[in-house]
């Protein structure tokens, strides 16, 4: 390709402006959305892709079975099965357990903060996994009870610098010597946690560490390379035979986690394996209906350039010179597109980071694989766009050079009519499935749960020190004084809340009526709330009442699906009736009340249940029910009653509603998504549509001004130009109609509550794509129609 050929090039793309503008904006629309979409695909499937021995690493977690039937995951296991296998295996090379303690307390010399990820763990955690320390020694930091190791950004927030080794952190009033400085955790990884403890701290605690008991840990192995997963949990499965009941230990890649596991007791919001690849064919059908649009204008304005070809073949042109010819316009214009869409990439990361609500805007240009995608996307352009009419142009006879009107073949015909097909089936099947997200985002947003999330301000509860007795005092002092608040409707104490992580509620499997040894083999969540739990969401009760001031600890609350699973015919028979709990949180009770099934989970889940026992202390969560009306003097107004109450406590607050929907975050970012690349799509097809209904009259334009002579309306022009295009249309919306169906099907599954798809969505997005097409077509055939006939006929 020498500089003769791109001079030629551009001064071909210069003298027909108008199509060389259509041609360039579609590439750039196109590759910009594909770099945009793909750089999204690739930080979701970057996940743990950072630690060294990735490939070399699983995490343990637990399959429960009820006879044959597999009832239940759980991604917690037993504390002593990492010590055990590293022992017993030799292809266990060595293990990490990681503890959840919630949040903690920290306070400084000279400031307090709240951090809300905090575990205990093996030292190992710096051998297996990559969360290198910037200060410390990695063998020693976790090794004893009392030390703490921090995060670069808490260290800085907290003293204003990483240089603290040795110094003292009061954690939820406990002394600790900080022994380390870790980098900040990366944002494409499950765990993330601002604070280590050793785990040797649960056992200051009391917890038992070798006990089969309690599966409460997260336990991950580092193996010898080249494992053989199938074989190593068939090992495992033998060893759960011998060792637990009706469960059985399963490994699973660590890089795996993110996209493919959706698990009980996720330590964060994972990913959708299924959403991505919607995603990233999103991305290949728009690069498709780039290429197909430069395609179709480039052959359908073949005429002049068939008899330059011929006229350089008489001139002693070879075919393979007169291909690379025309290659030179599809890389010229794909290198402008490209540079293009480069461009806006930088100028939309901002928003496009807002969009999808992560940060890996800020890998766009710092990474070789955004480099190596963008090159091997401009060689595809290239291919895609340019071979294909350089083939057909250089084909041409000699006779071309002499021919008055080149008319085209009927072949190229066909395939113009098939990429237009082509082009508008893929923008109704992505406008129709941005549609259908979105009802589906809507509905579980707003279908009803069995409570009311919306206007509830949460606080997390102080770290207090104290009896039974003197916890709920303080929290009743608390409470009335946050009720003399102007805008504070309700108040509730509670252990846990609806939407939470299940991390963050006590399980048990061991629970059945008192008198019988029959184990259901369900999973029961158990938490405690206080009396207002129950009016503040205004859940409704089915049977029995709610709790009163001053209740005794074991008086429980059941949901109906409780009942159902424990096996009472309704809900007043379980009234009175005696449940024994084989828990740390509650030991038996008396069922007082049954409550209505409301969702703990989100609409993704079916429903769980869940026995509450009473709680009336200050503890993890104090949930307020605000009036909307002067929100921030109520918001300021309750900070200074916490402040008053809580003065050496951290203030950290946030609304039920939004904390409830971040469990839809995968799905959420995918409807964002799906609702502005539609825009895409249709921008390019009609771009397409427009430079081909500029040709089309281009080249009927005697045609059109004969018709206007002997009498024909302009409305009948119009109609004649736009019905060849309408039909086109109309047979894409019948091949995208069965496949968005079959696609948005599948991507609905995932809901065990969720919307079914009506025609009339088909209907609606088909009405808009022929008025859009219509739009396109009609100005410029209604121009067309009123030009002046004797500026076309003057030549004959």
């Amino acid at each position: 390709m020498n500089a003769v050929f791109l001079k030629t090039a551009w001064r071909s793309l210069w003298k027909n402006k108008f199509y060389t503008g259509i041609n360039l904006l579609g590439l750039a629309a196109a590759t910009l959305a594909f770099l945009l979409l793909v750089n999204y695909v690739q930080f979701e499937r970057s996940y743990e892709h950072f630690h060294e021995k990735a490939d070399n690493i699983y995490r343990l977690t637990l399959d429960m079975y009820r006879g044959n039937e597999k009832y239940n995951t759980d991604c917690e296991t037993y504390p002593p099965l990492g010590p055990m296998l590293k022992s017993n295996y030799p292809e266990v090379v060595d293990y990490v357990r990681l503890q959840d303690m919630g949040t903690y307390e920290m306070k400084g010399p000279d400031k307090s903060l709240r951090a809300s990820a905090t575990y205990a763990a093996d030292p190992s955690v710096f051998t297996v996994f990559n969360f290198p320390l910037l200060k410390g020694d990695a063998r020693t930091a976790l090794n004893t009870p009392g030390q703490v190791v921090i995060s670069a950004r808490t260290a800085k927030a907290m003293f204003g610098s990483t240089d603290i080794i040795g110094k003292t952190l009061a954690l939820n009033g406990q002394p600790a010597v900080i022994s380390g400085v870790m980098a900040d955790i990366p944002a494409n990884t499950h765990l993330r946690f601002d604070l280590l403890l050793p785990i040797a701290e649960l056992t200051k605690m009391g917890w038992d560490l070798n006990t089969w008991g309690g599966n409460n840990n997260y336990t991950y192995v580092l193996t010898k390379p080249h494992l053989n997963l199938a074989e190593f949990n068939e090992k495992l499965k033998a060893l759960s035979k011998a060792r637990l009941q009706n469960e059985y230990v399963v490994a699973q890649a660590v890089k795996d986690i993110h996209l493919y596991s959706h698990k009980n007791f996720e330590p964060d919001i994972n990913g959708d394996a299924t959403v991505i690849n919607y995603i990233l064919i999103v991305a290949f059908l728009i690069i498709l209906i780039g290429a197909a649009n430069y395609i179709n204008l480039t052959t359908a304005h073949a005429a002049g350039k068939k008899q330059e070809a011929g006229l350089r073949k008489i001139l002693g042109a070879s075919r393979f010179n007169l291909t690379r010819m025309f290659f030179a316009e599809s890389l010229l214009i794909n290198l402008l597109a490209m540079v293009l869409a480069l461009v806006f990439t930088a100028i939309m990361r901002p928003f496009y980071a807002s969009l999808v609500g992560y940060p890996s805007a800020a890998l766009l240009f710092r990474t070789p694989t955004f480099w190596i995608t963008t090159l091997l996307l401009f060689i595809v352009n290239c291919i895609l766009s340019g071979v294909y009419p350089a083939l057909v142009l250089s084909a041409v006879k000699t006779a071309a050079a002499t021919a008055r009107q080149f008319t085209g073949s009927l072949k190229g015909a066909a395939l113009r009519k098939v990429l237009v097909v082509g082009q508008f089936t893929v923008a109704l099947i992505v406008l129709s499935a941005a549609v259908i997200v979105y009802q589906q985002m809507y509905y579980v947003k707003h279908r009803q749960l069995g409570m009311n999330i919306e206007k509830i301000l949460v606080m997390r509860g102080p770290e207090l020190a104290g009896t039974d007795s003197v916890l709920a005092g303080k929290g009743k002092v608390f409470k009335n004084q946050l009720l003399q608040v102007k805008g504070v409707e309700q108040v509730a104490m509670t252990v846990s809340l609806p939407g939470l992580q299940l991390s963050s509620l006590c399980t048990q499997t061991d629970v059945h009526r008192q008198g019988s040894t029959e184990n259901t083999g369900f999973n029961y969540y158990l938490y405690g709330v206080d009396e207002n739990f129950v009016p503040l969401m205004n859940m409704q009760l089915v049977a029995g009442e709610n709790y009163r001031a001053g209740s005794q600890h074991n008086q429980l609350l059941l949901n109906e699906e409780a009942c159902r699973v424990l096996g009472f015919a309704n809900a007043a028979d379980a009234i009175g009736q005696k449940l024994d709990i084989n828990s740390g949180c509650v030991k038996n009770g008396t069922i007082t009340g049954v409550i209505k099934n409301y969702h703990q989970q989100s609409l993704k889940q079916a429903q769980i249940p869940v026995i509450h026992w009473y709680h009336n202390a200050p503890c993890n969560y104090i949930s307020i029910k605000v009036n909307a009306e002067n929100l921030h003097q109520t918001m300021a107004a309750v900070e200074n009653t916490w402040n008053s109450a809580f003065p050496d406590h951290v203030l950290e607050y946030f609304f039920l509603d939004d904390m409830f929907n971040q469990q839809y975050k995968s799905d959420l970012q995918f409807g964002k998504i799906i609702n502005f690349f539609s825009f895409f799509t249709l921008f390019i097809t009609c771009l397409g549509l427009l430079g081909l209904t500029a040709f089309s009259i281009a080249k009927r334009s005697k045609e059109i001004s004969i018709r206007k002579v002997l009498g024909a309306s302009a409305q009948s022009i119009i109609a004649l130009l736009s019905k060849d295009f309408l039909l086109l249309i109309l047979i894409a919306i019948v091949i995208a109609v069965p496949v968005c169906w079959y696609a948005m099907h599948h991507w609905l599954q995932s809901f065990s509550y969720r919307i079914s798809i009506n025609g009339w969505i088909f209907v609606l997005t088909g009405i808009a794509a022929l008025l859009l097409a219509l739009l396109t077509i009609g100005l410029q055939a209604a121009r067309a129609a009123m030009a002046n006939p004797s500026q076309n006929l003057k030549s004959e």
